[in-house]
């Protein structure tokens, strides 16, 4: 049947000074049988699609609807009218087309029985390990990628997520996980560069030999392991220890100092203790030519720290 159908049948009228009797399709849902609903009593029903001609003929439209089929047939004995039947199927159909019977839908106040049934409706397992989804192939996992694998999936079980909707949740993750690397990848190439380049600018011909000694100095306190771990370390803008430029440069200088200079990086020992020398005796000339500045703490200062870098210079010959 059509809506049209339904829609055709006249509105109930009113009498003068008499109301009409209610309509006899309500639709019982608890009985199959008949339910007398007292129109044959009452005088000035005029609701001619809700009353039928007869039973006889109801019951010859609710097997011609059925085609045979008993089930079919009993649940439309529910039905006490032609326009109920109409307004059924219209019903029915409404509901199909919006999705279907409702989702059950679990609260705080769900029993176990609710969660049970709405586990088994949303197919979920009962083991979380048991959740289909892993790391898609070609996804470089990290080592904290695949540690918290299990403890999302045990997340998703314990929140009643169904399957679907994890599979989903873990795509975005990695989606987003590498868009971010890549980022920070991209970010690490550029600091690399800007931070050489502006060393290269400020120290000239000194840079080789200022970043030896920065080198030489850390891995003699830290072994070549302990350097390479720590200079790789990433910070929170993806760039890496070692291409910080005011790191660089304290341990370029503290390497310098401990080295008595950055000339013996690369090899020019000879000239680097010959420089230093110089300047001890520079400032030990300062005994004849002026006392009284040679005896001061700055001098002194100077000339101690010059003693110390040609020990250990010459500790390197």
């Amino acid at each position: 049947m059509t809506d049209q159908s339904t829609t055709s049948a006249p509105e109930n009228p009113q009498t003068t000074g008499t109301q009409t009797a209610p309509s006899s399709d309500a639709v019982d849902t608890s009985k199959s049988g008949p339910i007398d609903t007292g129109t044959a009593e009452k005088t000035g029903a005029t609701d001619t699609a809700a009353a039928p001609a007869g039973d006889g003929e109801l019951q010859a439209f609710r097997e011609k609807l059925a085609g045979g089929d008993e089930a079919i047939l009993k649940q439309l004995g529910r039905y006490k009218s032609i326009d109920a039947i109409s307004r059924g199927f219209r019903e029915a159909y409404n509901t199909a087309k919006n999705g279907g019977a409702k989702l059950p839908v679990l609260s705080d106040k769900s029993s176990p029985e609710e969660v049970k049934a709405y586990r088994e409706a949303m197919g979920i397992p009962e083991d979380p390990s048991a959740y289909p989804g892993d790391f898609r192939e070609g996804y470089e996992a990290t080592d904290a990628d695949k540690a918290i694998l299990g403890d999302f999936k045990a997340a998703m079980h314990a929140r009643n997520v169904p399957p679907a909707a994890a599979s989903a949740a873990l795509e975005w993750y990695q989606d987003f996980a590498t868009a971010q690397q890549q980022e920070l990848d991209g970010n690490l190439a550029k600091v690399a560069k800007e931070t050489q380049a502006a060393l290269r600018n400020e120290w000239g011909g000194e840079y080789d030999g200022n970043i030896g000694a920065a080198q030489q100095l850390m891995t003699t306190h830290l072994g070549k392991e302990g350097f390479e771990g720590m200079m790789g370390l990433r910070l929170m803008d993806g760039s890496r220890l070692q291409d910080n430029i005011a790191f660089v440069k304290m341990m370029a200088q503290l390497g310098a100092d401990y080295y008595g200079g950055n000339a013996i990086m690369n090899g020019d020992v000879e000239t680097t203790a010959k420089t230093v020398q110089e300047r001890i005796d520079e400032l030990l000339s300062l005994r004849v030519s002026d006392p009284e500045k040679y005896k001061s703490d700055d001098v002194q200062q100077k000339i101690t720290k010059l003693y110390t870098q040609r020990d250990k210079i010459n500790a390197r010959r």
